[in-house]
Parts: structure tokens; C-alpha cells; sequence
């Protein structure tokens, strides 16, 4: 094991979750904190612009949170829906810069989960921790109808990264020519099918599905435009056959990347301010990737190494600095789309319920199911 130099970096031995505590900058040997613990270095990519030291107290653009302090005990935990790469570099850069620390947020990420699962981790996790804080991100198109399908996960959104769902399928061929045999994740089967009635879709790993793709063992797979899709063009030297699904025979997915909590995390009080916070970190950092695609995309690879999330060995990555840049830059269009008034990640309740609908099949239980549109607004005029 070796020892590693810290700036304010953040270390605690946790089976379940990876937390991050300040420790001073000093050199530390982790073999004294956990053996086998993920790897955890933080590197300074530029001089940061905040203390290095949490003041504990949150200095919000929005309104409800301003002024609020946060319990020592008021742990935010955090459960991604991929492991940590560009699609979450408004997080990557939060994390490095430290800017959920300077705002008080005593983070952690829970472990990369099977697909689908991700509602279920949450209230798992806020169960066994009803003194913190919970929230995680998915599909809106995967998170609405788990939550009709079982109302106890008691999850609700409040932001979104995408404006819009990159998902695709990707094939060799035109799929209009004939019929495919599709693979698609297990939580989007049914989708795909409804989308696709005179294809085939199975479940397929989604580690393997470029070489599943290109080897025939597949004709088309799940995919996305941001990511499988350039990793395909660098593999075949052209472009793949790219079909997008929002829009597709009527099919209205809604937003990508919807950041979502325990419903009691948003009773007025501490946590909901959490989670606040965490919004207000997490889309500052997405500005500053917008603004500089390629810092960021090295702030992914130094989260990536501080989190040491499991990165499940696909195939579907490209190994090459430009590749990860183009991808980034991608997700940055998605985030664009969610600008309203003076910040990133506003979901607008009216487009929300139109996907809801197409979701469900026009049987959504309420008006703005599964979304609290207060959390993350813009301030009135």
C-alpha cells in the first residue's frame, strides 16, 4: 500500500460508501486506514479558488439556501447511474475543486449499481442512514416508471443534467431495411420493445455491447450519442448507423441525468438545503466545463482516481484524450439545454409531465409525478 500527499483531501474507511473528511496536508499511509481500501490521491490541476477548509456555511445564489449550516452528522451520500467519466463532469470538477466542501456538504458516493437499481440503493441507503442525506441520478425514462411501479421507493426529482435523453441504438445497418436483433440494458428492454415491435430486443451486458455489435453476435445496440457512438466511429473508421429514440414513433423520454432524493430530504429544514447545495456545486461545475472542455475532462480522470469507482472494463470507451474531450463536449450541449434564468439543471415541470404521460401510457397518478418543481428554480422575476 502506498502512501499517498493530500491537499485537503477527504478519507474514510466505509464498506459501502466512499465519504470524503479533510485531512491535513500531510503525507498519508492508507495502509493505517483500510487495507484494500479504493485508491484515493488528489492532485492540484490549478490554484483553487476556495479554501481548503469547509466554513460550513452555504453561500447559495438561491435563496432558501443562504445562511443555513449544516450538522456534522448531515452526511450527503451520492449514487451515480454510471460509473464517473464525462457524463458527470459537473461533478468530477465540483469534487476537485472542493466545491461541495466549501459549501458545507459532507460527501460520499455509494458503489456503481446494477442498472436500474438505483431508486431502490437510494431509499436503501437513506433507511439505513436517516440522519443524512440521499439523492442519485437516472434516466427520466427509467426513474418515472419504477416509481409507478413501486411507490415505496418514495424518490423525487428536483434537477436535471440533460435536457434531453441521449439515448440511441446504433447498428450496422439501417434498422428500417429489416429486422434486428436489438441488445439493450435490462431496465430499458421493455422500452426498446414498445419502441421497436418488429425488432428483436433482448438483455445484453452492456459491457461487452461494442464487440457484440461489431462481431454480428448483435445487430443493433442500446446506445448513446455522447458516448458509444464516437467510440464506434474511431473502432470502424465511419460512423455507425445511429437512430435516436426521443422523438421515434411519437416516443418522449423526457430528461437525461435527472438528479433525484428521498422524499423526506425535502422537507423544508437542513437536508433539503443539502440538497440544494449539492445541486448549486454540481452545476457550477458544469459551467466550468462548458466554459473549458478540456480542464474538465482532466478533472474526470483526477475523480476518477480520487473515487475509484468501478469502471466494469467495457469496450464502448476509446482510449485517447480527444475522445474523452469530443464526449465531454457532447454531454455539454445536453446541459446547455437546461439553462433557465440564472443556472444549469432546471427541469421544466410542463415538459416533464408530457414525458410522464408518454411513459406511462397517459396513466400518470398526478400532475408532476415523481418531480418537486421548487427545488432547483431560478428566482422570480
Amino acid at each position: 500500500v502506498r502512501s499517498y500527499r493530500s491537499d485537503a483531501c477527504d478519507v474514510r474507511c466505509d464498506q459501502s460508501i466512499f465519504p470524503l473528511h479533510k485531512f491535513p496536508r500531510k503525507s498519508l499511509d492508507l495502509s493505517s486506514l483500510c487495507i484494500g481500501m479504493w485508491r484515493f490521491t488528489r492532485a492540484t490541476l490549478r490554484e483553487r479558488t476556495t479554501s481548503i477548509h469547509s466554513n460550513r456555511v452555504v453561500k447559495s445564489l438561491c435563496s432558501t439556501t443562504k445562511g443555513k449550516r449544516f450538522q456534522h452528522d448531515d452526511a450527503l451520500a451520492v449514487q451515480l447511474d454510471y460509473y464517473m467519466s464525462p457524463q458527470f463532469a459537473g461533478v468530477a470538477s465540483a469534487l476537485v475543486n472542493n466545491s461541495y466542501g466549501s459549501k458545507g456538504l459532507d460527501i460520499s458516493f455509494l458503489p456503481t449499481c446494477p442498472v436500474g437499481t438505483e431508486q431502490a440503493n437510494v431509499r436503501r441507503h437513506q433507511d439505513a442512514n436517516p440522519g443524512g442525506t440521499t439523492v442519485g441520478t437516472v434516466e427520466q425514462n427509467i426513474f418515472v416508471p419504477t416509481l409507478a411501479a413501486d411507490p415505496s421507493l418514495k424518490t423525487t426529482a428536483v434537477a436535471a443534467m440533460f435536457a434531453q435523453s441521449p439515448l440511441c441504438i446504433a447498428s450496422l445497418k439501417d434498422p428500417v431495411a429489416g429486422s434486428l436483433k436489438i441488445g439493450a440494458h435490462e431496465d430499458t428492454v421493455e422500452l426498446m420493445k414498445r419502441i421497436f415491435p418488429s425488432h428483436e430486443v433482448v438483455a445484453s451486458p452492456r459491457s461487452s455491447k461494442n464487440t457484440d455489435l461489431t462481431s454480428g453476435e448483435l445487430g443493433a445496440i442500446q446506445a448513446y450519442t455522447t458516448t458509444e457512438v464516437p467510440a464506434l466511429r474511431r473502432l470502424l473508421g465511419h460512423d455507425p448507423v445511429v437512430t435516436p429514440l426521443e422523438g421515434l414513433g411519437g416516443a418522449k423520454l423526457g430528461y437525461g441525468q435527472v438528479v433525484f432524493a428521498a422524499d423526506e430530504c425535502l422537507l423544508e429544514g437542513d437536508k433539503r438545503a443539502v440538497v440544494q447545495a449539492f445541486c448549486e456545486a454540481t452545476f457550477e461545475g458544469w459551467a466550468l466545463a462548458i466554459r473549458h472542455p478540456e480542464q474538465a475532462a482532466e478533472m474526470v480522470k483526477e475523480a476518477k482516481q480520487m473515487l475509484g469507482l468501478d469502471d466494469e472494463s467495457n469496450d464502448h470507451w476509446y482510449p485517447s484524450a480527444e475522445f474523452e474531450v469530443e464526449m465531454l463536449q457532447k454531454c455539454n450541449e445536453h446541459v446547455k439545454g437546461t439553462f433557465e434564468g440564472d443556472r444549469y439543471g432546471v427541469i421544466n415541470a410542463e415538459r416533464w409531465s408530457v414525458a410522464n404521460d408518454w411513459l406511462l401510457k397517459g396513466r400518470s397518478p398526478s400532475k408532476n409525478f415523481g418531480l418537486d418543481p421548487h427545488v432547483w428554480q431560478p428566482p422570480k422575476k
